[in-house]
């Protein structure tokens, strides 16, 4: 089942992503600040409630107590590449700003939420470079 998460987004600007992932039938879910240590894979299997209060009830260390940055990003998860260009063209039509966009994959899977903000930023300012 495909699911989208946003990440670091103003109220405002994830109203109108919920506007484009409803258009899609699709839910987008607001991931909060303190799971950003969680690795990608586990939030895409588990339900972002549960895997909350499982976090803010276990060990102190996967909780993330630091300042996000000012970015913000997309994780689209078991998206087919149809769905990723309707939900793109769906975001542009909504007027949605977004810093950030990625798609779930075997690699990133192992990554938490901030080495694939870090990941996504270098690759911006590589690509600004050419």
């Amino acid at each position: 089942m495909a699911r989208l998460f946003v990440f670091g987004v103003q109220a405002e600007e994830f109203t109108k992503i919920k506007a484009a992932a409803a258009a899609l039938k699709l839910r987008a879910e607001m991931v909060p600040v303190f799971l950003y240590r969680q690795k990608i894979g586990v939030l895409a299997q588990s339900k972002l409630e549960s895997l909350a209060e499982a976090v803010q009830m276990g060990a102190e260390e996967e909780i993330y107590r630091g300042v996000p940055g000012s970015e913000s990003m997309l994780l689209m998860c078991e998206f087919s590449e149809k769905q990723v260009d309707k939900l793109l063209a769906s975001l542009k039509r909504q007027g949605a700003r977004v810093d950030y966009k990625a798609v779930l994959t075997f690699a990133n899977a192992k990554w938490n939420v901030l080495r694939l903000f870090a990941e996504l930023a270098r690759e911006k300012a590589a690509y600004g470079k050419e």
